[in-house]
């Protein structure tokens, strides 16, 4: 009876504890034992839904798990499932419960305070503390698709980790075997390290006499560094980690990462693979915090701005950190930068910052050098009020190559920054002295900077200067002013009221411009005038309307001059992009029109493609006060993307008047020098390949030679030779003015070959009728190795031919000596760039412009002897008469009287000292 009514009190149990199983307020009872531990021990809001329960293998399923710190956002989790399983076999021989723990989709989040997680203390309890009747002990714990979150408010940083784990408890040590899947760091929402790929062994010690444990972990894996990659973003991908991960591909931004950690101390290390960044060690003591790393300043600056600058930056900073852990958190360190360059703008060889903090106080000190120069400096900024200052100068001389001769002495350079809160104001001083001329330039500046509005005010030398403008929410010019010394306003630009699109309105004085064309373009340029400005500025743009008021701008070698320009700028700020619409350039005689010109550069501000055609209608040019001319055509300036910049054009001389002789070979370089220097630009490579010729011929009027020229000649060059040309100058006509008779040009031609620019060749052939004689002039050959031709009909003798030509006389005579030494020096008179003075200092005060002639003849009369001379009268080109008188005889004098009948037919009658009369009658004949 008693062993049915155990069996049947047995069977009862079992029955009861069966159906509470599946009972509903069983399940409730269980959630709300659970909410009271949590809310008693654990310090946190607890809810759960039970799934299933069993009291015969003991298992609890329970799902939607939340947890809540009882301090607001300090901490909190959740789980999607949460499995626990326990063996009554396990408790009967060993006296504890041994759980095991399967935790999936677990979500955690915890602010961080003191270097670590709050919610660690929390999880800690759960493992430790039993809250059942018997002893409980956690055997093994399963992590699946967890996502972990933690939050330093102090410097907001953020760090997520998506991982799954193992752990199983051996004694008093569990081991827990981690894979981080993803993760970040992010500092103020911008991410710094992304996409974590680590494999991570814990082991965690218990002491059970104090409660506390001991944490150890070693780690090896990647991640990667968004700032450092090649497209300066996130780039997906990891590399092979030791527990054999494998990797689809490989960048600058991936890092790999190692170390270890033990208690309170731990060493790590990020490299990358080429090693560009490397920051080993990190050490973690219970004392301080030491770092050790070297990566490119393109990084850090990435990471300062969170902008691409990994183009425009270059060189690397090494990094010394010690940082103390206790309560006033000193720390102390040393920034060193070297190679520092930007934008092709090298900085410094290498600068050194040293620092270091107590509480909020935070010193530094400076040191920079480039090229053997130094600058030295010192700041100070205090982290709890925001307030700091900076002050450099320069320890040694400063000098730059774009000024070669300027130095700015030791302490003639000093800077100044103070930062208050959102206030920034500073000052900048600074002597430069030329070398050479001890010339001294001063420049003073003084800035405020605050919310975004900048104010900056200061002077060079005596001119003063004054800039409003606005950093944010976008840029925007307010105003601008430069002023003299006599506060005569050079450039003046003002925000026009109420405008909706930052529109600015004002003009640029002349003395300006022409002094900023003199430091770029090396010219002079020489006028007065202002140039009116309506621009208008976009974030994206800027739009302008430039227009020359009252302006007289000299040309450089030449007499016409500027009189009004005015053009349609636009400017792509993004592109770099520039271009000029309906630009039309006024001239005192002539204008140049040019519909469109474009214009894109690099990021470093370099020209790398031109389109500039332009036309030239009547424009007035000329060199020197020997040539001027009226000229049109059209010119394109062009700049391909690989190529050099060059020049090309046709030109139409209208209308054109030469001073000096065309066959003079000084006169061809300064024609030819000139040409070419117009096409000459300092520090750029130009070819040009233009196309001279001449609509109407030029008119050569000289003392010696009066023709007219027709021109068609090619002037071009390749970048890398020099000048060449080919053509030809035509004569047309024309005289070669001799002072007895001019000879008339029938041909004349000068030839220009590639090879041999200052040596053209020469044709010339001219020809007149002078007295009885048929006087012939003929030059060939080239300027510099040529021959010169004199030839008449009957015969002459070279002398006789120059002294016809220079005195209508042919008789042995002085003038025979005369021509003999003038023959010498025909070549100069042709081949002469100054024949003016040429005739006016060997022919004029001899001969004049007369027609009675005194011959003197120091010839032997026969044995006569004595001074004998006569007197040429010459009627015209028919009639002459001869008069001679022996000075040293008493005899009567001879006449002579000539008259010519024809080319070839002379009646001369004669009566000689004797006062005999005679006659003699001349026939030619030609076979």
């Amino acid at each position: 009876m008693f062993k049915k009514i155990f069996f049947a009190l047995v069977l009862g149990i079992i029955g009861t504890i069966f159906f509470a199983e599946y009972d509903p307020w069983t399940h409730k009872k269980i959630e709300q034992l659970f909410c009271n531990i949590a809310e008693k021990y654990l310090g946190g809001h607890f809810a759960c839904s039970v799934q299933s329960v069993s009291f015969f293998s003991p298992s609890l399923v329970l799902h939607d798990l939340e947890m809540k710190s009882v301090v607001e956002h300090d901490w909190s989790w959740r789980c999607k499932k949460c499995e626990l399983h326990c063996s009554w076999i396990q408790l009967l021989l060993s006296g504890v419960m041994e759980q095991h723990v399967t935790i999936d989709g677990f979500e955690c989040a915890s602010r961080v305070e003191n270097s670590r997680l709050v919610v660690e203390q929390h999880i800690m309890a759960m493992m430790q503390k039993s809250f059942l009747p018997f002893p409980v002990a956690l055997k093994s714990m399963v992590f699946k698709n967890a996502h972990v979150q933690a939050h330093n408010e102090l410097h907001d940083v953020d760090v997520a980790l998506s991982f799954n784990s193992s752990s199983l408890r051996m004694g008093n040590q569990m081991k827990t075997t981690m894979f981080v899947g993803d993760g970040h760091v992010a500092y103020q929402k911008n991410k710094y390290i992304e996409n974590i790929a680590t494999d991570i062994f814990i082991m965690t010690e218990f002491c059970e006499k104090d409660s506390t444990y001991n944490i150890g972990a070693q780690v090896a894996g990647t991640c990667i560094l968004p700032q450092l990659s090649d497209q300066g973003g996130p780039v997906r991908h990891s590399l092979a980690v030791s527990s054999g991960a494998s990797s689809e591909g490989r960048s600058d931004g991936g890092c790999y990462v190692a170390g270890n950690w033990k208690g309170d101390r731990g060493r790590f290390s990020v490299r990358n693979a080429y090693n560009s960044v490397v920051i080993d060690p990190i050490i973690i003591t219970e004392r301080e915090l030491r770092v050790n790393a070297r990566f490119p300043l393109s990084y850090a600056a990435q990471c300062i701005t969170g902008s691409v600058y990994d183009q425009m930056i270059n060189g690397t900073v090494q990094c010394f950190v010690k940082m103390g852990k206790n309560k006033e958190q000193k720390v102390d360190g040393q920034l060193i930068f070297e190679n520092v360059a930007i934008s092709d703008q090298y900085l410094c060889d290498a600068a050194k910052v040293g620092f270091s903090c107590h509480g909020d106080d935070w010193n530094m000190r400076l040191d920079m050098s480039r090229y053997n120069q130094e600058c030295k400096g010192t700041g100070f900024w205090n982290y709890a009020t925001h307030q700091g200052e900076c002050t450099v100068k320069n320890s040694t001389d400063l000098s730059s190559k774009l000024f070669s001769y300027w130095r700015v002495k030791p302490n003639n350079f000093s800077a100044h920054v103070a930062v208050d809160n959102d206030t920034i104001t500073g000052s900048c001083d600074a002597i430069a002295t030329h070398t050479l001329s001890n010339a001294v330039h001063k420049m003073s500046n003084s800035f405020c900077c605050t919310q975004g509005l900048v104010n900056t005010q200061g002077s060079v030398d005596e001119n003063h200067f004054s800039v409003a403008l606005s950093l944010q929410p976008q840029f925007a010019l307010h105003h601008c002013s430069y002023t003299d010394k006599d506060n005569k306003s050079l450039i003046t630009l003002q925000e026009v009221p109420s405008s909706p699109t930052s529109q600015l309105c004002g003009s640029i004085a002349f003395p300006f411009i022409r002094s900023l064309i003199n430091n770029t373009l090396k010219y002079d340029v020489q006028g007065e005038g202002n140039l009116d400005v309506v621009a208008t500025v976009s974030p994206t743009e800027i739009v302008a309307d430039v227009a020359l008021n009252q302006a007289t701008i000299r040309l450089p070698q030449t007499y016409n001059f500027i009189d009004g320009f005015s053009s349609h700028v636009v400017y792509d700020i993004a592109r770099r992009s520039l271009v000029f619409e309906n630009s039309d350039l006024s001239l005192y005689t002539g204008n140049i029109n040019c519909l469109r010109a474009h214009f894109d550069f690099d990021d470093h501000g370099k020209l790398i493609f031109a389109h500039a055609p332009s036309v030239l209608n009547g424009c007035l040019l000329n060199i020197k006060k020997d040539l001027f001319a009226i000229v049109s055509g059209t010119l394109l300036f062009s700049k391909p993307l690989r190529s050099d910049a060059r020049v090309d054009g046709h030109i139409l001389i209208d209308k054109s008047q030469l001073k000096e002789n065309l066959f003079s070979g000084i006169i061809q370089k300064q024609l030819l020098s000139y040409t070419h220097s117009a096409f000459a630009v300092p520090d750029m490579p130009l070819g040009y390949n233009v196309v001279v010729e001449t609509k109407s011929p030029i008119v050569v009027d000289t003392g010696f030679l009066q023709t007219h020229a027709h021109v068609n000649m090619r002037i071009y060059n390749d970048v890398h030779e020099s000048m060449c040309a080919t053509g030809a100058l035509t004569l047309h006509a024309g005289t070669l003015n001799f002072p007895y008779k001019p000879l008339y040009i029938s041909k004349g031609v000068i030839t220009f070959y590639p090879d041999q620019l200052f040596d053209p060749s020469i044709e010339l052939f001219a020809r007149n009728k002078i007295k009885k004689y048929d006087v012939s002039l003929q030059v060939d050959g080239s300027l510099l190795n040529h021959h010169i031709a004199l030839d008449a009909t009957p015969g002459l003798s070279e002398e006789q031919i120059v002294g016809l030509l220079l005195v209508g006389a042919e008789e042995h005579s002085l003038n025979s000596m005369m021509p003999a030494l003038i023959v010498q020096n025909l070549k100069s008179l042709i081949l002469s760039n100054n024949q003016l003075s040429f005739f006016d200092k060997y022919f004029k005060p001899l001969l004049g412009s007369f027609n009675i002639n005194l011959v003197p003849s120091f010839t032997d009369q026969t044995g006569r002897g004595g001074l004998r001379g006569a007197l040429e009268i010459t009627v015209d080109d028919r009639w002459r008469a001869v008069i001679q008188k022996n000075f040293s005889l008493t005899e009567d004098t001879k006449f002579e009287l000539e008259f010519l009948l024809s080319d070839d037919i002379t009646l001369r009658a004669i009566r000689d000292e004797r006062r005999d009369l005679g006659g003699e009658v001349e026939m030619r004949w030609k076979f």
